[in-house]
This record gives structure tokens, sequence and C-alpha cells, in this order.
């Protein structure tokens, strides 16, 4: 094989400088595409599976507050679930005004002149905002029992103390209160509203709803 042979076999089979750098500029341009078409996928993906148990969270939420609130005869609200905010009828927040702490009663009627009216039960839906959670972000739980023995008297001698309490079922895992930072609202003083973000997701993305409801016990 003479030179000239071998220079042209040798530009056949290398690459210039200027190739190999052009070469890797595409690879690295078509990765960071292909990484970024990924990422924009995996938020989209990531939320919209967020949203999802948002709206599983919606539905099952409505369904337990209209079977708790038609079957009692009367509700009552109070700012929190701590017990010098709910341990006499006058920390009960009446028309127009918003609280933590919401309870469903039922009760019976009787025939004695005593004691005309039963507590049978209650349902408690209380949001307890955690004290190492400045953003306002509070769990909402449900507590619920039925009395063995009717008893009269005011509900909040029946209500369990804050520990008991705060062993009730997840409702809602993250929540904010709307109505004066309140999830609850007392409207007209026959129905009760619920004004409130649902939220889920982590710190690095949070995905939010806003949910508002209304019930009325059957009084």
């Amino acid at each position: 094989m003479n030179q000239s042979q071998a220079s042209r076999r040798s530009g056949i089979t290398g690459f210039t400088l200027v190739e190999v750098m052009v070469a890797s500029g595409i690879a690295a341009m078509t990765t960071v595409a292909m990484l970024g078409f990924y990422i924009t996928n995996y938020k989209i993906g990531f939320v919209n599976q967020e949203r999802n148990r948002i709206n599983a969270d919606m539905r099952e939420f409505t369904s337990q507050l209209i079977r708790d609130g038609r079957s009692a005869n009367y509700f009552v609200l109070y700012d929190s679930i701590e017990v010098d905010a709910r341990n006499k009828a006058a920390d009960r927040q009446l028309d127009g005004e918003s609280g933590d702490l919401l309870v469903f009663v039922s009760t019976r009627e009787t025939t004695s002149i005593t004691a005309p009216v039963l507590i049978e039960g209650y349902v408690a839906y209380y949001r307890a905002k955690e004290q190492d959670s400045p953003d306002g972000l509070a769990p909402v739980r449900r507590y619920a029992t039925t009395l063995k023995t009717p008893v009269s008297g005011p509900i909040e001698t029946l209500l369990p103390d804050q520990s008991s309490l705060a062993m009730g079922d997840l409702v809602i895992e993250l929540s904010r209160g709307l109505a004066d930072e309140r999830l609850f609202y007392n409207f007209w003083g026959r129905s009760v509203m619920v004004n409130g973000q649902i939220h889920h997701g982590n710190d690095a993305k949070r995905v939010t709803e806003t949910y508002n409801f209304t019930i009325s016990p059957r009084g």
C-alpha cells in the first residue's frame, strides 16, 4: 500500500475534530430536549394524579356530610377543638360566625316534662391546625359516637377530650379554611357551609382546589 492509498483510507474512516464537536452538540441538544419533554410530562401526570385524589376526597367528604347532616337534628359550631373553645354553650359560633369544629347532633323526643329531648349521638368534624404548620394547612378528621343510653343536657358535656378527638378518622389529608381562616361557616343558624381548600402533593409542588358545600340538618 503506497502513501496515497493510506491517506485516502484515513480520510474515509476517520472524523475531524469539527465533526466530533458537531455530533456531540447535536446529541447534547437531543438529550436536553428529551429530558425536558420527560419532565414536562411527569409534571402534567403528577398534577393530574393529585387532582384526581382531590376529586375523590371531595366526593367522599360530600357523601359523609350529606349522610351525617341529614341524620342529625341540629348542629353546633365551635371555634376550634381546644377545650376552652367548646366547653360551654356560650362558646357556640352563631349566625355569620365560623369555626373549625362542627358537631351534628342526633336527638329523640320523649314524653318527659323534665327531659323532653334526649341526645342519642353526635358526629364531629374538625380541622386541627398543627403547631408546626405556619402555612395554615391541617387535616380534617371525623369522630362519631352513639350513646348506649340517651341523655339530656347540653352537648358540650358529652364531647370528648382533645386527645380522643385526635383519634378520629382522617377525612381530608390537608386543608385550609377560607371562612376567616376557619373551615365551617354558620349560615343563618340553619345551615353550615364548608368553605376551604383541599391540598395534595408535596412541598415542591402543591395541587389545590377550593371546596364549597352547604348542608342543613333535618331539624
